[in-house]
């Protein structure tokens, strides 16, 4: 079941306050970008129920930069919340992938025990490689910013990633 871009966000919040690392607004974006590809690569569907965008910078999660703009470069303090729906009323939400999710959950997990100890710049530079979703797409129209990355072309760079990775054992 996807979820919003916050749910990933403040799942990796959670486990960065437990490990006492600040996460900044691009490292959540990029670590937020890495899980919903990997969750692709697994077949297990989309984890972010929105798409990512082909921006000058990197993939991005277009409600999730407005849910963190205000951090600008420094450290997110506080979950990432969204308008939405609590039982029939609208509120502000902080939603977070249920615990039940153990697929998603791990995931995320993994994800951070892989990527987190990298920069946003790091990770961003990462997401550019030759080739890959964010360069094919931004390739087909370079001064456009709202340009979808297509799951498809995710999930496809993502499982290259995973046959490498099992080639080599890691």
């Amino acid at each position: 079941m996807p979820y919003p871009t916050a749910a990933t966000a403040n799942r990796f919040l959670d486990i960065a306050r437990s490990a006492g690392e600040p996460l900044d607004p691009m490292k959540i974006q990029k670590l937020v970008y890495f899980s919903h590809g990997w969750h692709l690569a697994y077949d297990r569907g989309a984890l972010s129920a929105e798409n990512a965008e082909a921006w000058e910078y990197g993939p991005v999660f277009r409600d999730l930069y407005h849910a963190l703009k205000s951090w600008g470069r420094g450290a997110v303090l506080e979950p990432v919340v969204t308008f939405g729906l609590d039982h029939g009323t609208r509120r502000w939400l902080a939603p977070r992938i249920p615990d039940s999710d153990d697929f998603a959950t791990r995931l995320v997990e993994r994800v951070w025990d892989v990527y987190g100890p990298m920069s946003g710049l790091a990770l961003s530079q990462l997401t550019h490689e030759d080739g890959g979703p964010w360069q094919v797409t931004r390739a087909s129209d370079p001064r456009r910013r709202d340009l979808t990355i297509p799951n498809s072309l995710i999930r496809e760079y993502f499982r290259t990633q995973l046959r490498a990775n099992a080639a080599t054992g890691r």
